[in-house]
């Protein structure tokens, strides 16, 4: 207990310090506001590019959005602990959107939005916290992901810990301040009764040897409460929940597919209330799932080497941002973990320049949409586009 008393009597000075922070002043409407830049396609996104290892690290994976509201490509995938650093990092420290200078991204213009936000998930599923950038707080952060999810980070040790101060007087008042936020998501969640595993089989026609999991006539039929339609509206049109012991749901939907993971969301959401015919998955009814794997890291270099300004006209620069997701889903299980760490500096103030049986087969052996929802909650917290299902198994 003598060892984690420093631990948590820093913590609590971080809360304090956070709840008594003065609200700042109102920010001047800007006249010539900085023009949005559109996202260009990067080598990760487009194979035919050619790769330039000096603008990507090897291990980025361009295909994690920031922001549930960015434009969707085939296998992207959005998890929600990206958006929460902005949304700690704005409501902390910058007390204004995030526009950067002098061309203001389309990712920043959607993680402003704030379309997700903490009250969408429930506190025990994550840890959050920030500090200036001083060597106690990497410790804080390892003991306490230790402690509440028995989890180690991957990303932690990507920043210098090394040239880390020893302390907050390294600091001077008015001068140059770094931050470091981190987050992290973890969730397990299990099905009732174990789903029926299939053969390999193919995926989208062109994919061999896939492992799946299913229901068809022999399968136990209690598997079938684990199942609710959203709906049916033809072979290549269906949506469905998986439901498990935890109150989380697995929403799996076919064909359905707008420019966001949102507008997506939206769109199965309203289907589904349109439908109103068979809402739970009868004896004529089939389900086929390919099991999930993946483990990727996420740098947004796209941020670095631009200044924005908070609502004081302090100038503030982002210096590393980064985010993990790892998820598996089979049979039995669903498990996802996510990371997210922002590392920004700020310097001194300036002006800116500015019947008859009727089959269904919920096959999801085609490209597919997933998300990850609590029950008594809004909006998903995690989605992902499987086209090439190699890149998941």
């Amino acid at each position: 207990m003598k060892k984690l008393l420093p631990i948590i009597v820093f913590s609590l000075l971080i809360l304090t310090w956070c709840d008594n922070t003065p609200p700042p002043e109102p920010i001047k409407q800007i006249n010539n506001p900085a023009p949005i830049q559109e996202p260009t396609e990067s080598p990760i996104d487009n194979p035919d590019i050619p790769s330039d290892d000096t603008t990507l690290i090897k291990q980025s994976d361009n295909r994690i959005l920031s922001s549930i509201d960015d434009r969707i490509r085939a296998d992207s995938m959005w998890c929600w602990t990206f958006q929460l650093l902005w949304n700690e990092t704005i409501d902390k420290l910058i007390h204004t959107d995030i526009v950067f200078r002098p061309q203001q991204l389309v990712q920043a213009e959607n993680l402003n939005k704030k379309t997700f936000t903490k009250d969408q998930l429930s506190e025990d599923s994550y840890f959050l916290t920030y500090w200036l950038f001083v060597k106690p707080l990497k410790k804080i952060i390892e003991d306490w992901i230790k402690e509440k999810f028995d989890e180690t980070s991957s990303i932690i040790n990507l920043l210098d810990w090394d040239s880390a101060p020893d302390d907050e007087s390294w600091y001077p008042d008015g001068g140059r301040k770094e931050y470091v936020f981190y987050t992290m998501l973890k969730k397990v969640f299990k099905f009732a009764k174990t789903f029926d595993n299939l053969d390999p089989a193919k995926f989208d026609e062109k994919y061999d040897n896939i492992k799946y999991f299913w229901i068809d006539d022999d399968s136990n039929y209690e598997l079938r409460s684990q199942v609710k339609v959203l709906y049916y509206n033809s072979e290549d049109d269906f949506a469905v929940i998986l439901k498990t012991n935890e109150w989380e749901e697995v929403i799996l939907s076919r064909w359905t597919i707008e420019d966001s993971f949102m507008n997506t969301y939206k769109e199965i959401i309203a289907k589904s209330e349109k439908y109103d015919w068979k809402k739970y998955f009868s004896d004529d009814d089939y389900l086929k799932v390919p099991n999930l794997s993946l483990n990727v890291l996420r740098e947004y270099n796209e941020f670095y080497d631009k200044n924005f300004y908070d609502s004081l006209w302090n100038r503030w620069e982002i210096l590393k941002a980064l985010q993990t997701i790892e998820f598996d889903l089979d049979a039995n299980w669903w498990r996802i973990k996510s990371e997210a760490m922002m590392y920004l500096a700020l310097d001194s103030a300036i002006w800116p320049v500015f019947e008859e049986p009727e089959y269904r087969y919920f096959y999801f052996n085609k490209p597919f949409t997933i998300f990850l929802k609590e029950e008594n909650k809004q909006i998903p917290y995690f989605a992902a586009r499987i086209v090439d299902i190699t890149k998941f198994q």
